[in-house]
């Protein structure tokens, strides 16, 4: 995950360089590099080595130069001059905590904080915030935040962005698909159930020699040839059952890997169990008890004659269509009495409940979707190539996407001002006088200053085709004034949804301080959208918060906060935590026609 941890490193400098008010340029250029990096569909030490890297959009001089003498020497020296006072985990958690360098560092100096180690000591030992606040002088809030952080970052620790892993799924199945004796593959696990976090990769093997019966001396061979692949760093361990064998390896990639090899006979029950999750079997036990096939050690579905196992070697391995049923496992819910449940549903909430009332319900496809509301042009922090967006547009079968770009304060995302607005509403006007099959908004991510007041006046808001509300800078608050911001924010009746409502990006920031519930209760009584980010270190709303919003009637917006044109693609990301939540067409404002989408906007 070189991508990713290079990335990692270039935000962090970024962060620290903001402690200097004169490097604002740094800042944005080494933010906009570590972008570029992490966004890289390919690998990016490969594209330095092959001379692309210096020519990518986003990496300018200075940035290639630190990322340069990463690759030859493996560290960057203004880096490691950061790291000689601090370890790497205590740096990473002043980009977590969002308070500020000044702040973080003049806590680790009053507390003699040099690693992780010490700053957790900190929160164990001292119970009492107020009277460490008082003590020696720091805001208390700054302390929590601190804690907050901690728990947050020790949280993440052994998951991996579902987007990441999924690239390094497909290229183990390819690998794995070129062994002959190998019939079927079907990724399972968390990854099939589409959560947005994972811990390792789940895959199911049935090799041609398992033809009814599981053929053990076969199967170690193949756990054996599997060894030699390209992508296993090292055998973690076996396990031989009776009705499966598997292995788990440690992987180039940085993420565990575990193979199932089963049996034809098996694999409608191991595809199924496999998959999961937990508490999503343990209810189906229960079921499976008053059907007589469950025992109380492992389920018994004798009685089904199943049909023709589906070849997934070729196609459906990795990624199944929003309306795909898997055929051998739905022979297992039909005979329970019991609708289709789709893998992305089997958390163990109400689904068996509501499956068996035939009840589920219709979840929101990929192809709903009519358009995307979040996209940041060039006019601010994207980088976007035209020509791409056309495609990605054609792609998608979009009627419009809305360019909302940052707002005047937020300087490291290069917000716009009223010359830039004018400059970028004439480059709109320009491009849909080319074409009419489809339609560029004139949007608007605009920011919620700590008192909850927006960049832009009344008049200029009401002229956007899409408003959107945000906060970057609600860290230094606890959850009752950050609430308040955001409510006094959708009192506007001109802000239509509230971006990235929670503040969270996978490693590099820890949610706000916020009562979701109340964020929800206000988004109810100004009736304004809610977004899940689609962006892979975001997606936020997460499922919990998406499925809160769903309960309490308030209409999602899901996008994609595009930076670069590939970025457009991680609409599939926010589409499945939708899935995950429960959610259906008829509760996101982007699936409306454009004339609907207005006649939504104006009806508020």
């Amino acid at each position: 995950m070189i991508n990713l941890k290079l990335s990692s490193i270039l935000t962090t400098i970024a962060e620290i360089s903001k402690f200097n008010s004169t490097e604002k340029e740094i800042v944005i250029n080494l933010s906009r590099a570590a972008r570029t990096i992490r966004d890289y569909e390919g690998d990016i030490y490969k594209a330095y080595k092959e001379g692309l890297l210096e020519n990518l959009p986003g990496v300018d001089p200075f940035s290639y130069k630190m990322i340069k003498e990463y690759f030859e020497t493996g560290s960057i020296s203004l880096f490691e001059k950061i790291k000689e006072k601090y370890s790497e985990d205590i740096i990473k958690i002043v980009r977590l905590s969002g308070i500020g360098t000044t702040k973080v560092f003049d806590i680790y100096e009053k507390f003699n904080i040099k690693t992780l180690e010490d700053l957790k000591d900190l929160f164990t030992l001292n119970y009492d915030i107020n009277k460490m606040s008082e003590s020696f002088g720091i805001d208390g809030i700054f302390l929590n935040r601190l804690k907050h952080s901690v728990s947050y970052y020790e949280s993440l620790k052994g998951k991996y962005p579902r987007w990441l892993v999924l690239k390094y799924a497909e290229k183990i199945i390819e690998n794995l698909s070129g062994i002959n004796e190998i019939s079927n593959i079907k990724v399972v696990g968390s990854l099939r159930r589409r959560k947005a976090e994972i811990g390792d990769i789940d895959i199911l093997i049935l090799p041609e020699f398992n033809i009814e019966e599981i053929n053990y001396d076969k199967s170690v061979n193949l756990i054996n040839k599997i060894r030699q692949c390209y992508f296993v760093k090292d055998f973690v361990l076996k396990d031989i059952r009776k009705e499966n064998i598997s292995a788990r390896f440690s992987t180039i990639f940085d993420i565990d890997t575990e193979i199932i090899i089963t049996s034809k006979k098996m694999w409608p029950l191991d595809l199924l169990i496999t998959t999961g999750s937990k508490n999503h079997l343990k209810k189906l036990k229960e079921a499976a008890k008053e059907k007589g096939c469950f025992d109380g050690q492992e389920f018994n579905f004798s009685a089904i004659k199943f049909k023709e196992l589906k070849n997934y070697k070729n196609n459906g391995y990795l990624n199944e269509e929003d309306d795909f049923i898997c055929q051998e496992e739905k022979q297992i819910y039909d005979f329970l009495g019991m609708q289709y449940i789709y893998p992305e549903l089997r958390e163990g909430f109400d689904e068996i409940e509501l499956s068996r009332e035939r009840y589920l319900p219709d979840l929101i496809k990929l192809s709903d979707l009519k358009g995307d509301l979040h996209i940041h042009s060039n006019f601010s922090d994207g980088i976007m190539d035209m020509k791409e967006i056309f495609k990605k547009i054609k792609k998608y079968n979009y009627e419009y996407i809305s360019f909302s770009d940052h707002s005047g304060s937020n300087q490291y995302g290069n917000g716009l001002d009223k010359t830039k607005l004018n400059e970028k509403l004439s480059y709109i006007k320009e491009l849909n006088s080319n074409q009419d099959k489809f339609i560029f908004l004139n949007g608007s991510e605009i920011e919620i200053d700590s008192e909850g007041n927006l960049d832009y006046d009344n008049l200029q808001i009401s002229k956007f085709d899409i408003a959107l509300g945000s906060m970057h800078k609600g860290f230094k608050f606890d959850s009752r004034i950050n609430n308040l911001r955001f409510e006094k924010a959708m009192s506007n009746k001109d802000i239509d949804i509230i971006a990235h409502p929670t503040g969270v990006v996978f490693g590099s920031r820890a949610p706000y301080f916020l009562d979701v519930d109340y964020l929800i209760e206000c988004a109810s009584k100004y009736k304004k959208a809610l977004e899940i980010n689609s962006y892979y270190l975001r997606l936020d709303l997460n499922e919990e918060n998406a499925r809160k919003a769903k309960k309490a009637g308030i209409l999602i917006s899901i996008n994609t906060d595009s930076h670069r044109p590939n970025n457009l693609d991680m609409i599939r990301l926010g589409v499945d935590i939708a899935r995950k939540a429960g959610i259906e067409k008829d509760d996101v404002i982007n699936t409306l026609s454009l004339r609907e989408l207005k006649k939504w906007k104006k009806s508020r």
